[in-house]
């Protein structure tokens, strides 16, 4: 197998997660070799830090011939057009959530792919961690029966609260809708297969917010987003699932994410980490059980779906974080916002394929 090289575009707070992954984990897969950035210096911090030669604005690493793949980790806002640029460059493309801001910029990198013949995989890579694999063979398994509903929370406090830089975060384009959504999204697909429709409610809580920390501490953040929302999805398979995203709320005990099965009740831990217990309780237990994880993932974190694009290139066989799937997360994305102005029952027109588990694919990184 190939080992790949591998540029960086936007080498914001995020970038550190896959660099540092991609020397301590990934190493038999891949090797970042430049960085790129609007502001060079955020690229150059981080190849002093690793030791990479190269660095400098994003058209370097577009036009380094040596470069196999192109991680885009921008602001949503540019997505399309750092992805598209770095097709046409020749490069495959592993950009963070979402694919797009729009449907019409969605189809417009399904377009340049095709057209180009380099894949697109789309973050959020953490179904393929430890205990959402375990989450997903248990199911397969047969472990609570046929799903029959789901229940999952995303909440927390704003961004201001701990990022000077949040004012992003509230305008179009992200909200805890783009930002934190793609997680339960993937999970959902990977757990239960594709959307059928969707119902919201959903509201901006506060038109204005204050940015918290230095050096921005007490500047205004106009909010453009809903920052409260709560949806219904109608899966393809008939499991219905409530889902609550939300900027506004400072704790909740409720589990992240639950499926209720004809024979027990599945707990899920948070999607956007790679550890954490899956527990299960079947219509006998007098309480929960931690089911035992898949050890061969235990060191998995952001950048797995990095690897499984690099080993699907090499068999030639789809991979698990692919623009399909993005795609069809994004749309449902979109569908829930639209649903909260409408206040109707919106049919999704995209679907996806549930993507396969981990353990049909062979496994190399073991002991790493």
């Amino acid at each position: 197998m190939k080992k790949f090289n591998v540029g960086i575009i936007g080498c914001g707070a995020i970038a550190n997660q896959y660099i540092k992954n991609a020397k301590e984990v990934y190493s038999d897969y891949f090797t970042i070799t430049a960085l790129g950035d609007l502001r060079i210096e955020n690229a150059q911090k981080y190849a002093e830090q690793y030791e990479i030669e190269k660095f400098g604005p994003p058209e370097m690493v577009y036009d380094d011939p040596t470069i196999d793949l192109i991680i885009n980790l921008t602001v949503p806002m540019v997505h399309e057009e750092v992805t598209v640029r770095a097709l046409e460059a020749g490069k495959h493309v592993y950009t963070e959530k979402p694919l797009a801001c729009s449907r019409e910029g969605m189809k417009h990198i399904l377009e340049v792919s095709k057209k180009t013949g380099k894949r697109v995989g789309c973050a959020p890579d953490s179904f393929m961690s430890a205990p959402a694999q375990t989450a997903k063979k248990a199911l397969e398994d047969d472990w609570i029966g046929a799903p029959i509903g789901a229940n999952a929370i995303c909440a927390m406090r704003g961004n201001e609260y701990w990022r000077p830089d949040a004012d992003f975060f509230y305008q179009k384009g992200a909200g805890p809708m783009m930002d934190m959504a793609p997680y339960y999204l993937n999970s959902f697909i990977s757990l239960l297969g594709p959307v059928d429709s969707v119902m919201t409610m959903s509201k901006i809580t506060w038109p204005e917010r204050t940015i918290k920390v230095p050096p921005r501490r007490g500047e205004k953040i106009q909010v453009e987003v809903p920052t409260y929302v709560s949806s219904i999805m109608r899966f393809q398979n008939g499991v219905i699932a409530t889902f609550v995203n939300s900027f506004d709320i400072w704790k909740t005990t409720s589990p992240y994410i639950e499926i209720y099965g004809e024979k027990g009740t599945m707990v899920i831990p948070d999607p956007n980490r790679y550890k954490g217990d899956v527990l299960i309780r079947r219509f006998k237990d007098s309480e929960f059980h931690v089911l035992p994880q898949f050890i061969e993932y235990a060191t998995y974190g952001r950048g797995i779906g990095v690897v499984d694009m690099i080993r699907s290139i090499d068999a030639d066989v789809p991979h698990r974080a692919s623009a399909e799937m993005a795609y069809h997360a994004t749309d449902v994305i979109l569908a829930m916002d639209e649903a909260g102005e409408s206040h109707k029952e919106l049919k999704i027109e995209s679907t996806a394929e549930q993507p396969s588990g981990l353990w049909n694919t062979p496994e190399t990184i073991l002991w790493k």
